[in-house]
Protein backbone atom coordinates (compact mmCIF):
# COMPACT_ATOMS: atom_id res chain seq x y z
CA UNK A 1 0.00 0.00 0.00
CA UNK A 2 2.88 2.64 0.58
CA UNK A 3 4.26 1.65 -2.47
CA UNK A 4 1.37 2.86 -4.18
CA UNK A 5 1.11 5.85 -2.85
CA UNK A 6 5.21 6.43 -3.12
CA UNK A 7 4.45 5.52 -7.02
CA UNK A 8 1.18 8.03 -7.24
CA UNK A 9 3.03 11.24 -5.45
CA UNK A 10 6.38 10.13 -7.60
CA UNK A 11 4.53 11.10 -10.44
CA UNK A 12 2.05 13.67 -9.22
CA UNK A 13 5.57 15.52 -8.36
CA UNK A 14 6.18 14.90 -11.82
CA UNK A 15 3.95 16.38 -13.24
CA UNK A 16 3.73 19.14 -11.43
CA UNK A 17 7.55 19.64 -12.33
CA UNK A 18 6.77 19.43 -16.04
CA UNK A 19 3.95 21.85 -15.47
CA UNK A 20 6.14 24.45 -14.11
CA UNK A 21 8.52 23.86 -16.66
CA UNK A 22 11.04 21.61 -15.03
CA UNK A 23 12.89 23.98 -13.23
CA UNK A 24 16.24 23.17 -10.75
CA UNK A 25 16.27 23.62 -6.96
CA UNK A 26 12.53 23.37 -6.20
CA UNK A 27 11.95 19.01 -5.99
CA UNK A 28 10.96 19.47 -2.35
CA UNK A 29 8.21 22.21 -3.01
CA UNK A 30 7.02 19.63 -5.75
CA UNK A 31 7.45 16.60 -3.68
CA UNK A 32 5.37 18.48 -0.59
CA UNK A 33 2.16 19.72 -3.06
CA UNK A 34 1.97 16.45 -4.89
CA UNK A 35 2.10 15.14 -0.93
CA UNK A 36 -0.84 17.69 0.16
CA UNK A 37 -2.68 16.28 -3.07
CA UNK A 38 -2.69 13.07 -2.05
CA UNK A 39 -3.49 13.34 1.81
CA UNK A 40 -6.90 15.38 0.34
CA UNK A 41 -7.85 11.81 -0.98
CA UNK A 42 -6.99 9.72 2.48
CA UNK A 43 -9.06 12.35 4.93
CA UNK A 44 -10.85 9.99 5.50
CA UNK A 45 -7.88 7.26 6.53
CA UNK A 46 -5.68 10.14 8.03
CA UNK A 47 -8.54 10.49 10.80
CA UNK A 48 -8.56 7.12 11.60
CA UNK A 49 -4.64 7.48 12.17
CA UNK A 50 -5.04 10.08 14.08
CA UNK A 51 -7.53 8.65 16.20
CA UNK A 52 -5.31 5.63 16.94
CA UNK A 53 -2.47 8.06 17.57
CA UNK A 54 -4.35 10.13 20.79
CA UNK A 55 -4.96 6.92 21.74
CA UNK A 56 -1.61 5.83 22.19
CA UNK A 57 -0.09 5.97 25.50
CA UNK A 58 3.74 6.71 24.83
CA UNK A 59 5.32 9.44 26.02
CA UNK A 60 6.50 10.58 22.61
CA UNK A 61 6.92 9.49 18.84
CA UNK A 62 10.21 7.51 18.51
CA UNK A 63 12.52 10.06 16.41
CA UNK A 64 14.53 8.39 13.56
CA UNK A 65 17.47 10.29 11.39
CA UNK A 66 16.82 9.55 7.44
CA UNK A 67 20.09 10.10 5.10
CA UNK A 68 20.32 9.57 1.75
CA UNK A 69 21.27 11.46 -0.93
CA UNK A 70 18.58 10.47 -3.49
CA UNK A 71 15.27 13.49 -2.59
CA UNK A 72 12.88 11.54 -3.86
CA UNK A 73 13.98 8.23 -2.16
CA UNK A 74 14.77 10.44 0.84
CA UNK A 75 10.91 12.33 0.83
CA UNK A 76 9.16 9.17 0.08
CA UNK A 77 10.92 7.50 3.30
CA UNK A 78 10.21 10.37 5.51
CA UNK A 79 6.02 10.10 4.42
CA UNK A 80 6.11 6.74 4.66
CA UNK A 81 7.68 6.78 8.41
CA UNK A 82 5.33 10.05 9.29
CA UNK A 83 2.68 7.90 8.81
CA UNK A 84 3.94 5.08 10.96
CA UNK A 85 3.49 7.38 13.69
CA UNK A 86 7.35 8.01 13.61
CA UNK A 87 8.96 11.84 14.34
CA UNK A 88 11.39 11.95 11.17
CA UNK A 89 14.31 14.09 10.62
CA UNK A 90 16.36 14.19 7.02
CA UNK A 91 19.46 14.70 5.80
CA UNK A 92 21.15 14.76 2.12
CA UNK A 93 24.58 13.44 3.35
CA UNK A 94 26.31 12.11 6.64
CA UNK A 95 28.11 15.55 6.97
CA UNK A 96 24.45 16.91 7.24
CA UNK A 97 23.55 14.35 9.61
CA UNK A 98 26.34 14.52 11.79
CA UNK A 99 26.12 18.65 12.11
CA UNK A 100 22.17 17.44 13.07
CA UNK A 101 23.26 14.57 15.39
CA UNK A 102 25.23 17.50 17.21
CA UNK A 103 21.85 19.51 18.29
CA UNK A 104 19.47 16.47 18.29
CA UNK A 105 19.24 12.61 19.95
CA UNK A 106 17.79 10.12 17.86
CA UNK A 107 16.25 6.73 18.45
CA UNK A 108 17.59 5.45 15.18
CA UNK A 109 19.39 6.23 12.08
CA UNK A 110 18.47 4.94 8.50
CA UNK A 111 21.14 5.70 6.00
CA UNK A 112 22.29 4.99 2.43
CA UNK A 113 25.72 3.56 2.34
CA UNK A 114 26.85 5.52 -0.72
CA UNK A 115 26.42 8.83 -1.03
CA UNK A 116 29.04 11.89 -1.77
CA UNK A 117 30.75 13.52 1.43
CA UNK A 118 33.57 12.91 3.39
CA UNK A 119 32.35 10.04 5.03
CA UNK A 120 29.96 7.08 3.46
CA UNK A 121 26.82 5.44 4.91
CA UNK A 122 29.53 2.86 6.89
CA UNK A 123 31.64 5.92 8.28
CA UNK A 124 28.77 7.46 9.76
CA UNK A 125 27.30 4.75 11.50
CA UNK A 126 30.80 4.00 13.21
CA UNK A 127 31.46 7.87 14.12
CA UNK A 128 27.22 7.45 15.45
CA UNK A 129 28.20 4.09 17.35
CA UNK A 130 30.96 5.83 18.84
CA UNK A 131 28.49 9.12 20.76
CA UNK A 132 25.71 7.60 21.05
CA UNK A 133 25.56 3.30 21.44
CA UNK A 134 22.01 2.94 22.22
CA UNK A 135 21.18 4.47 18.55
CA UNK A 136 19.36 1.81 16.51
CA UNK A 137 20.94 1.44 13.17
CA UNK A 138 19.91 0.80 9.62
CA UNK A 139 21.85 0.92 6.62
CA UNK A 140 20.55 0.34 2.84
CA UNK A 141 21.96 0.00 -0.38
CA UNK A 142 20.90 -0.53 -4.30
CA UNK A 143 24.97 -1.25 -5.27
CA UNK A 144 26.33 -3.59 -1.77
CA UNK A 145 24.81 -6.33 0.21
CA UNK A 146 25.90 -6.87 3.39
CA UNK A 147 25.11 -9.92 5.48
CA UNK A 148 24.40 -10.01 9.48
CA UNK A 149 28.65 -10.59 9.70
CA UNK A 150 29.54 -7.91 7.92
CA UNK A 151 28.16 -5.17 10.29
CA UNK A 152 28.96 -3.98 13.63
CA UNK A 153 26.13 -5.93 16.26
CA UNK A 154 23.50 -3.81 16.61
CA UNK A 155 23.31 -2.39 12.87
CA UNK A 156 20.66 -4.06 10.24
CA UNK A 157 20.94 -4.31 6.02
CA UNK A 158 17.79 -3.46 3.90
CA UNK A 159 18.62 -3.70 0.85
CA UNK A 160 16.92 -1.68 -2.32
CA UNK A 161 14.31 -1.14 -3.42
CA UNK A 162 13.04 -1.97 -0.09
CA UNK A 163 9.34 -1.80 0.93
CA UNK A 164 8.34 0.79 3.39
CA UNK A 165 6.26 -2.29 5.43
CA UNK A 166 9.60 -3.70 5.61
CA UNK A 167 11.51 -0.90 6.84
CA UNK A 168 8.95 -0.24 9.66
CA UNK A 169 8.53 -3.63 10.94
CA UNK A 170 12.49 -4.10 11.11
CA UNK A 171 12.22 -0.06 13.11
CA UNK A 172 9.95 -1.41 15.21
CA UNK A 173 11.79 -4.71 16.33
CA UNK A 174 14.65 -2.78 16.58
CA UNK A 175 13.13 -0.07 19.22
CA UNK A 176 11.26 -2.77 21.33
Amino acid sequence: MLEDRYNWISRRAHEIWEQEGGPNGRDRDHWSLAVAEREEFEHMSMDLVVERRSNDTSPRPRTILIVDDEPLIRFATVDALEQAGYEVIEAGNADEALALLGRMAVDALFTDINMPGSMDGLQLVSRVRERSPKTRMVVTSGHVHLGRFDLASGVAFLPKPYQYDSLIKLLEELLA
